[in-house]
């Protein structure tokens, strides 16, 4: 019998997923989820986190320095940052127009609406002080952001990917700038 490729494994397992979430919501299997389905996720969600900055590493050092000429970075350079562009404006666009057709949150009821709003309000008040402090920074912060003052630290934190990048390009033009 031919094996089934990857990518119709995920879907049957995505689907499958959605199944199980559906009946566990409607039978009262959520402690039995919680204890001993969610783990298995929340290791998944590791290790993909794990991998993920290894990965963007390696895989851009390799490219890098594989090319013969440091002027082919640049035309390369300018198609990622189109494709980048156009592919920023697809999520954009999707995500809004899904929110707008959607509208989650309408069938709440006033009182989860204050509850959730509760709950949150210590995120929110974070979030304002971190967008005000950028809303004072200057307009060329996101350069000084981008250089990472450390690799190792920046490496260690998922959130610093943008630096482990740039960190990842100087190396692979200085590994085709050094002679044979």
């Amino acid at each position: 019998m031919k094996k089934l490729a990857l990518h119709w494994q995920i879907i049957i397992g995505l689907f499958l997923g959605l199944i199980y979430g559906l009946i566990a919501a409607n039978s009262g299997w959520q402690d039995f989820t919680a204890d001993w389905i969610a783990p298995w996720g929340k290791i998944f969600i590791s290790m993909l986190k794990m991998i993920a900055v290894p990965l963007v590493l390696i895989s851009l050092i390799n490219g890098v320095s594989g090319l013969k000429d440091i002027s082919q970075l640049s035309s390369m350079g300018g198609k990622t940052i189109g494709i980048y562009l156009v592919t920023t404006v697809m999520a954009v666009t999707i995500g809004l127009l899904a929110v707008n057709l959607i509208k989650p949150g309408e069938s709440f009821s006033d009182e989860i609406r204050q509850e959730m709003v509760q709950q949150n309000e210590a995120k929110v008040k974070s979030t304002e002080e971190k967008a005000s402090a950028q809303k004072n920074s200057g307009p060329l912060q996101f350069l000084v952001d981008m250089v990472p003052s450390n690799i190792f630290l920046s490496a260690s934190d998922n959130r610093n990917m943008l630096q482990v990048i740039f960190f990842a390009l100087m190396f692979g033009i200085a590994l085709i700038v050094v002679p044979d």
